[in-house]
């Protein structure tokens, strides 16, 4: 169900990514949709969402967001090459703090 969620935003997003001017919504679509790439582990796939929603002129508090999921996706990268392995749930209760 996730994954299908995933997709279909994912999608929406990407008909809007050019669209600097459509802001609130651009970014909410893409933030969304990295979210929802991370509970997929589609890790590669939230950072290029990430950085295109960044790259536009979200909110500060959209912007907070998405700089925290980044976070979230580098520091489990991290941890794993430190041979710590934690699950999504985990790594939010981690990053959230």
């Amino acid at each position: 169900m996730t994954r299908q969620a995933f997709e279909q935003e994912a999608e929406a997003a990407s008909l809007i990514a050019e669209t600097l001017d459509a802001e609130p919504t651009r970014s909410v679509l893409h933030c969304s949709a990295a979210s929802l790439a991370i509970e997929s582990g589609e890790f590669q796939t939230a950072e290029r969402l990430i950085a295109i929603t960044l790259s536009g002129n979200p909110r500060p508090e959209i912007a907070e967001e998405l700089k925290d999921l980044f976070i979230q996706i580098n520091l489990n990268q991290y941890l794993k090459r430190q041979g710590i392995d934690l699950d999504i749930n985990e790594l939010r209760e981690l990053v959230n703090q």
